[in-house]
């Protein structure tokens, strides 16, 4: 059991690796063919039972416990470690800046699969990073909520292949309300900021919304 994340993380890496040279080097006809068949072995090889999302253990999802926080992180497409479209965000953690503010810090490297303008991030991808970030920090004085709004100011290129620091922090907390906000840096050069509201919801009502939709008999 312990060697099976290893052998897992190895293989994400592998998948990420081969995204990136989809995206930015130009193969041969014959080695697209090969890869190919290589790709629908892989696939084939990967078959089996569907994995438990990280809501489907047995705490409830308002309480998830440590073993569906830790589904959650390898599954997430922003940070999941075991998720081949995660850059993946690297959550550090809490720490005081010297300007006095206490924030949420985490960092990331994105490749050429996630260029937007010439040697730039996407901007949804800039947005998807913040979202994450800004949920987990809301989740420091309430319980965690979904996002309301979202809203990112691009002050610069966000470049690629260049490590990023993204910090978050609580600006203001109404209970039931939290607003977050965050900033992007490569370097010195502020690339984004962002803000976001947060509401508290009941996970188990919005669980039993959904899975009605996939009812045969569910009323659309």
């Amino acid at each position: 059991m312990g060697a099976q994340p290893s052998r897992g993380l190895e293989l994400v890496a592998e998948l990420r690796r081969a995204i990136g040279l989809l995206v930015d080097e130009e193969a041969s006809p014959e080695a697209l063919a090969r890869a190919e068949q290589l790709a629908k072995s892989l696939c084939d090889e990967l078959s089996g039972e569907r994995r438990p999302r990280w809501y489907e253990g047995d705490s409830p999802a308002t309480d998830p416990g440590a073993a569906a926080r830790r589904a959650y992180l390898e599954q997430s497409p922003i940070r999941g470690k075991l998720n081949p479209i995660a850059p993946p965000l690297s959550v550090e953690g809490w720490l005081d800046r010297e300007d006095g503010r206490r924030v949420l810090r985490a960092t990331a490297v994105l490749g050429p699969a996630y260029e937007g303008p010439p040697h730039g991030v996407h901007g949804g991808w800039v947005a998807a990073l913040f979202d994450d970030l800004l949920g987990q920090a809301q989740q420091a004085v309430a319980k965690a909520g979904v996002t309301a709004a979202l809203s990112v100011r691009y002050r610069h290129v966000t470049p690629l292949d260049e490590a990023l620091q993204l910090d978050a922090w609580i600006h203001e907390d109404r209970g039931r309300r939290v607003t977050v906000r965050a900033t992007c840096h490569a370097g010195d050069t502020l690339t984004a900021d962002a803000e976001a509201i947060f509401l508290g919801v009941d996970f188990e009502e919005v669980r039993g919304r959904m899975l009605s939709r996939k009812s045969p008999d569910s009323s659309r």
